[in-house]
């Protein structure tokens, strides 16, 4: 394994391009996902958002760590912001999500929001990979949920994806909004974690 320093510098180089796919896709995302009125897609496009901002969280942590700093105070306050974010994003999308099967709401079809979800599929498994293999050689759970938020709105771009193929073929309206109360059951379950280990006594560092 290479030593920690070279990891760190990697930890910040692909929080930073995560940021960066962040701004470009998630601001998109859920400007077209209001307007086709898509759960799934404005989920997408606020976990993109969330999770540009749980990645500038983290460039700071490596940074800081980087100067020399006490990486476990760190730490403990990036894992901590980001179970809140996740806690907060799940909250949301359960609440969208039962609002659209409430009302019978299926996503609208649009070609600016099929580009945008279908390159996220392909784009966020590889910065969710990258993230989660450094957050188990860094042991740093901010970068491990940070990594599982990613995977999350790849999970989210498909299911918009998904459901709009299910609807057209098979009148399934409601798939948009399912997809999305299973992300947010996932996300509810990283945050707790993420909340219970910045709690927890004990170093991070392997």
């Amino acid at each position: 394994m290479p030593p920690r320093p070279q990891l760190v510098v990697a930890a910040i180089r692909w929080s930073a391009a995560s940021l960066a796919w962040a701004v470009l896709a998630g601001g998109a995302s859920v400007g077209v996902g209001i307007a086709a009125s898509s759960v799934a897609l404005i989920g997408f496009g606020a976990s993109s958002v969330l999770d540009g901002s749980a990645s500038a969280v983290l460039i700071w942590r490596f940074r800081h760590e980087a100067a020399g700093g006490d990486a476990d105070a760190v730490e403990r306050s990036a894992a901590l912001a980001i179970g809140v974010v996740l806690g907060l994003l799940a909250i949301y999308l359960t609440a969208s999500a039962i609002a659209a099967l409430a009302t019978h709401g299926a996503p609208e079809r649009t070609v600016t929001g099929i580009v945008i979800t279908a390159a996220s599929v392909l784009v966020l498994p590889v910065l969710a990979s990258a993230k989660l293999r450094l957050a188990a050689q860094l042991a740093s759970p901010g970068l491990r949920s940070d990594g599982v938020l990613s995977m999350a709105g790849s999970a989210l771009a498909g299911a918009t994806l998904v459901s709009i193929v299910v609807d057209d073929a098979f009148g399934w309206w409601w798939a948009d909004a399912v997809a999305a109360l299973l992300i947010a059951a996932l996300l509810l379950a990283e945050a707790q974690r993420a909340v219970r280990v910045s709690l927890s006594a004990g170093s991070f560092e392997a």
